[in-house]
């Protein structure tokens, strides 16, 4: 039973909430970059890394015997989503580019760092069914 919670309740959702953000962050920037010339529109981002980055010293994780119980610990992958917010505009970027606050080499920069990272895990996620495929046939293609 514990092959497979790891297998199917850990390893995978992240993997597949990770796929959903990077799509998510990708249809962001989209909107961006569509709307750079628009006036006195505030471009958005796509929080994902960050939930985890917070979480990077709690070691001890509390176990839920009920559903109410708060969660103790880094969140559960399974759970975290990701989430659009609009950050403030730093001071020198205001109007970098006209009258909007879009910055088009910041947005297309970060295209190019989520199209590296969609593709990573697109990358794990065929190697991690690979590798289930190979331990149900038990021989190596």
């Amino acid at each position: 039973m514990e092959i497979r919670a790891w297998l199917f309740r850990e390893r995978l959702p992240l993997l597949h909430r990770a796929l959903d953000a990077y799509a998510l962050r990708q249809r962001v920037i989209a909107e961006n970059i569509a709307n750079a010339t628009t006036s006195d529109y505030r471009p958005q981002r796509v929080r994902f890394e960050e939930f985890f980055q917070q979480q990077e010293g709690i070691v001890n994780r509390g176990i839920r015997t009920h559903l109410h119980h708060i969660p103790l610990g880094p969140p559960d992958p399974a759970h975290v989503q990701a989430a659009r917010e609009h950050p403030p505009i730093p001071e020198p970027e205001r109007y970098a580019a006209g009258e909007s606050h879009v910055n088009i080499d910041r947005e297309m920069t970060e295209l190019l760092e989520t199209q590296l990272r969609f593709r990573l895990v697109a990358r794990m996620v065929g190697r991690y069914f690979q590798a289930l495929q190979t331990a149900i046939r038990g021989t190596l293609q």
